[in-house]
Order: structure tokens, then sequence, then C-alpha cells
């Protein structure tokens, strides 16, 4: 009798052991089902903006007259640099062994005793300028200001420059300096670069490295070779900037005929005419401006970003977008009948016995366009066919087509609202807030479409 009560007892618990390794195992799959879940999150829908913009860095041709030096020697420029020159104006000179700026400094101190032929406040304004912005760890400025106040000196007016240079000439000889005046006006730079001369044409990928590029400096006083470039003036505000583009980047500018870009030096704008073509493997976008060449003169690299299109409307996370398929129906099939103002359809049915019924039904629809209208498969059923009202036509319902869509959270369930994409950018898209069924601003919307069915119950 207790060896059977003992297998009795064991039995039991045996029982006990597996009923409970069941339910642990059940309670462990649920678990583990629940944290690997996607869970249901919602996002608000508010208004924004998206501005499509290409950042790049271009390279600037200006219509530019080079002035070259016909000896070698030491320059000395008579206009100060970012100023304009009227045409045949004196730019610089140059002389074999300074000796020539010394006589011109003194017959300019000669001439200025008998006739004002210097700017006194230009030379004031310098003065003052670098003394409020002067610093002891700045001290090398005041090599700057040494030449620009040197410039402003030199830059007396046409007429005393002639008289200065026929003094000099008789003192010094014809030979001793060659004299550069300006072929047409505009404003004066001193320095020179790979791309002098180039037209936009000549521009090559290879030229937007810029660790190979090399600007030379020049300022009165310092001595160059002969041949080389030693100032340019720029004749015109017509400019432009040569773009390298990605074959992404060309295609989106290749039908434009005009942007606005932004200069991120200065977060300037400007707008400009916008053409494109293909080198070889190279992309390449040619910017055409009539304003702001002399604003940028100085510089030949320019970081700009080309604004290509700004849409407004309402902003969804692209996690949202599901898709849905929809009847197709021709929008001729649309009427408003005898006595209603909301659109409907003529439902055309037939009996068993043959007799033909038209009847008014109202669809809710869910997008349109020029020749279509979109109904939910749902509402309106299968072998539904449509009596057109001004003719004998008919159109059996089965085509559809996918439309793109989120659901809105609103009514506590997974309500689909078709969306009109106006563009994207990285995980977000503009879509208009006036499409016909769709979301409004400060709806509820499912952020990730994958987590939920339609008409499934929010919890």
């Amino acid at each position: 009798m207790a060896k059977k009560r003992q297998r009795k007892i064991k039995m039991r618990w045996n029982i006990g052991m597996i009923i409970f390794a069941v339910i642990f195992v059940y309670i462990v799959i649920n678990v583990i089902i629940f944290m690997g879940k996607k869970k249901l999150s919602v996002y608000k829908v508010t208004e924004d903006k998206i501005t499509n913009t290409l950042s790049l860095t271009g390279i600037a041709v200006r219509d530019e007259q080079l002035l070259k030096t016909s000896q070698s020697g030491y320059i000395t420029y008579y206009v100060e640099e970012g100023k304009r020159v009227k045409k045949d104006g004196t730019v610089f000179t140059v002389d074999k062994d300074k000796k020539v700026q010394e006589t011109f400094a003194e017959k300019v101190e000669e001439l200025q005793k008998t006739t004002n032929v210097m700017d006194d406040d230009e030379v004031s304004r310098k003065i003052n300028e670098y003394q409020s912005v002067y610093n002891d760890n700045n001290f090398s400025e005041v090599y700057d200001l040494k030449y620009d106040l040197k410039n402003a000196i030199l830059n007396i007016n046409e007429d005393a420059m002639k008289k200065v240079i026929a003094s000099v000439q008789d003192a010094m000889g014809t030979e001793s300096f060659q004299t550069q005046k300006s072929t047409s006006s505009g404003v004066v730079e001193f320095y020179s670069d790979k791309f002098d001369g180039k037209k936009v044409s000549d521009i090559n990928a290879s030229d937007f490295d810029q660790t190979r590029y090399r600007k030379q400096k020049y300022n009165t006083a310092d001595k160059v070779k002969k041949n080389k470039v030693v100032a340019r003036i720029n004749k015109s505000e017509k400019w432009q900037i040569v773009v390298p583009l990605k074959e992404e980047e060309y295609k989106m500018l290749k039908d434009k005929k005009e942007v606005s870009i932004r200069f991120m030096q200065d977060q300037n704008k400007a707008t400009a005419t916008v053409e494109t073509i293909k080198k070889g493997k190279n992309y390449f976008g040619y910017l055409k401006l009539n304003d702001y060449a002399v604003r940028y003169l100085s510089e030949r690299y320019l970081e700009i970003d080309i604004t290509l299109d700004s849409y407004k409307g309402l902003k969804i996370p692209n996690t949202s977008i599901v898709k849905k398929k929809f009847y197709q129906v021709p929008v001729k099939y649309l009427t408003k009948g005898d006595n209603s103002t909301t659109e409907q359809f003529a439902v055309r049915s037939t009996s068993k016995n043959g007799e033909v019924t038209v009847e008014q039904k109202t669809y809710t629809i869910y997008g349109r366009s020029e020749k279509y209208c979109y109904l939910d498969p749902d509402e309106v059923g299968e072998n539904v066919v449509l009596q057109a009202m001004d003719s004998n036509q008919t159109f059996l319902i089965e085509k559809k087509k996918t439309l793109q869509g989120v659901y809105c959270t609103n009514r506590g369930y997974a309500d689909f609202k078709p969306i009109d994409i106006l563009t994207q950018k990285d995980d977000y898209s503009i879509i208009a807030n006036d499409t016909n069924q769709g979301v409004s601003a400060y709806d509820f919307i499912v952020l990730d479409g994958t987590t939920i069915k339609e008409n499934q119950i929010i919890y």
C-alpha cells in the first residue's frame, strides 16, 4: 500500500511539472514575440517647407583685361586695388632699380605744393581705419597700411599724372621705366593665377582641385619679371560661375533656365541663368550673372547653394507611407444628378428576367486626376457596372491602381488617407494639404505603416 501511494504522489508531481513547463514556455514565447514586435507609435502632422538645394564650389570667370609687364623690375601702382580706373588711366609703372619710384614721389610732392593732386581725405580715412583695428598681436598689418598709403598717395588724378610722368622722363630718361595704361574702364585687382586668359569652355574637372591652386598677389615695390600678369581690370558686371556636377545633379539642372543662388561667403542671393553640358564623363553647369561681379572680384573659388525648388505643405515621415489599391474610374461617369449637389455614379444592374435599372449611388472619392477618380474596392464591391448619363456607354469597375497614403489614427483605428507627395528629402516628405480625403495639419498618423493594418483598432 505504501508503495502505491508513493507512485501516485510521484505521478501527480510529474504532471504538475509538465503543466508548469508548458505555461512557462508559453509565457517565454509571448515575451519574445512582444519584444520582437514593432511598437506602434504615432506622429503629429505639421506644416513645413522643403527647399531642394545643390551645395557646390564653382570657379568664377570674368570679363577682364589682363595687364602684363613689358620689362623686369620693381612695380609701382598708381591706382588703389578695388577701385575703378578709367579708360587710358595709368595703372602702374615698372622701373629697373627703384630709383624711379623715389623720383615719382618727389615730383608728386613738388606738384602738391602748387596743386591739390592727392585725396587727403582718403589718406586720413585709411589711417583712421587702421587705428581702429590695430592690435599688437597683428603688427604685420602695418605693412598692409604702408602699401595702402603709398597707393593712396600715388593715386593722383590723370592730368597730374601726365605732368609727373613727363617730369620723371626728363629727369631719368624715357627708357628708365615702363608705364602701363588701361585700355578700358573697370575695377582693378593686383594678382595672377592659372586661370588668366581662360574661358569657361577651358575649365576642366582637374581645375576644381583647390590644393593645386596658386595665386600670386602683388604690391607696390614688388620685384616682377617680364611678361607677367600683374593687374587685371574687370570690365563688366556680367560674369559666369562654372560648377562641376554629378550625373544626378546634371539631370536636375538640365531643364532649368534660371535658378536662385546663395553665396555662402556672405549669404547674399542672386539670380542666374543656367546651362549644362556633358564633356566626356564629366558634367558641368554654367551660371551666368549680371550682378555682383565686383563684390567677389578677389575670389576665384566660390561656395554657393543653388536653389532648385521650394515646396510648402504637410511634413510626414517616409516610414508612414503605405500603399493601397483603388478602383480606377473615368471621371465622365461622375454626375450630380437632377436633385443633388453631391457627385454620384449611375449604377446599372440587370435582374434575372433581364430588367435593367439605374440607381444613383455616392461613393467616397479618394483621389482624382484629369481623367480618372479612385474608389475604395471595399466600399464599391465587385462586378459593379456604371452607366454614362449622356450616352448608352457602360463601364465595368475592375481596373485598379495603387495609391500612396498613410494610416490616420484620429478615430481610434487605422484609417487610410491618400497623399499627394510634392517632394522628398532625407527621411521626410512634403505632401499637398488639400488632397481629397487626405490628412490635415495636426492629424495623428502611424509613424511606421508596417506596424498596423487598415481598420485595425488602436490600443
